[in-house]
């Protein structure tokens, strides 16, 4: 089988600690070059001492992926987005550039897996999903956690009724500061937690509770110096009434945990959105006897790559997806808009 050659926009961090090692193991694709953005392209601070900085940082880290992965260099997004040389893209660039630059790839034929979130905005997901579908092509948000080895588990484990009936989940995921020059704390890359780590429990949440599950309460908690929510709350019900309690920081102590309440018993997972590759996760559960469950290493990127690759053979996933990716959109939305009445600074 031919494969589908497949380039990244911007050598980022996790391009390369988890994009590409995942790629290597996938029969799918192949990983054919990188790009990085050039002067008019690049969304940093007008200053040139600044401006040259970027840039020679971006040359050496696009070096090292060409060093260690082998592929070749764009010097423009451009560039690679109307090569003839790839058939899909992986976009890792920060939020508020996602929709710019996937538009731009569907608009040139590409297939396109994204960074969560998929935009900043519902208006400008739609745009996208309705453009891919009219050119029949992929698009996949990368929320890899969904596709860990640990999620198929708890799933069988509810069914299985060790917990009896589902009363109530509750999750939540966080992280401590990380200092004024990351973006995620800068409103116009589109920043803010819930953009980031909210939309990891928003979508567990709505896996378990179902698609048609709905937000009823929000709460953001914004930073004055950096314009952006930096913890928050919400919770989304479902149609049987069941509902999830989610809460997600980037100004908090790390958690990143599942529990999920039964009428018999509960389910802890206590590392649900971010094993490494090499970890065997632990599961608690506790129905009158106390049970440790071990899942095995798993690669949740790899698992990301093979649904992405789904999206592009099978039609019907292909449409599964991008309604997945609407809902999700819908859900973040609806938070901001809820969560209007009652934002609190800081």
């Amino acid at each position: 089988m031919t494969k589908l050659r497949i380039g990244i926009l911007g050598a980022s961090d996790i391009a390369f600690r988890r994009f590409l090692p995942a790629l290597q193991k996938n029969s799918f694709f192949e990983y054919t070059c990188v790009a990085i953005a050039n002067f008019e392209e690049r969304n940093v601070t007008k200053f040139g001492d600044v401006q040259y900085f970027v840039s020679e940082k971006s040359i050496e880290k696009a070096e090292n992926f060409k060093d260690t992965f082998n592929g070749t260099i764009y010097n423009s997004y451009e560039e690679l987005l109307s090569s003839d040389n790839i058939d899909a893209v992986y976009i890792p660039l920060p939020p508020a550039l996602h929709y710019h630059w996937a538009k731009k790839a569907l608009e040139n034929g590409k297939h396109v897996l994204l960074e969560k979130p998929s935009t900043t905005n519902l208006e400008d997901t739609k745009n996208l999903l309705k453009i891919a579908k009219q050119k029949k092509l992929a698009i996949h948000e990368n929320y890899a956690f969904c596709y860990h080895g640990q999620v198929q588990k708890i799933r069988e484990i509810i069914a299985s009724g060790e917990i009896g009936e589902v009363r109530q989940i509750r999750t939540a995921f966080g992280f401590p500061y990380r200092g004024s020059s990351d973006f995620r704390y800068d409103q116009s890359l589109g920043g803010g937690a819930l953009l980031d780590c909210g939309g990891y429990p928003v979508k567990l949440s709505t896996m378990l509770l179902g698609n048609e599950s709905q937000i009823t309460t929000a709460s953001l908690n914004m930073a004055r110096g950096h314009n952006v929510d930096l913890f928050g709350s919400a919770t989304l019900q479902n149609h049987e009434g069941i509902t999830s309690h989610i809460s997600f920081g980037m100004d908090n102590f790390y958690k990143c945990e599942l529990e999920i309440w039964g009428s018999n018993g509960y389910l802890l997972a206590p590392r649900i959105f971010t094993a490494p590759a090499n970890l065997k996760v632990t599961l608690f559960l506790n129905n009158g006897q106390e049970k440790v469950l071990e899942v095995p290493e798993d690669d949740q990127f790899l698992g990301s790559l093979n649904h992405f690759s789904n999206c592009i053979t099978d039609e019907a996933t292909r449409l599964n997806t991008y309604s997945e990716i609407e809902i999700q959109s819908q859900h973040v939305h609806d938070i901001f808009i809820k969560s209007q009445n009652g934002v609190f600074n800081r």
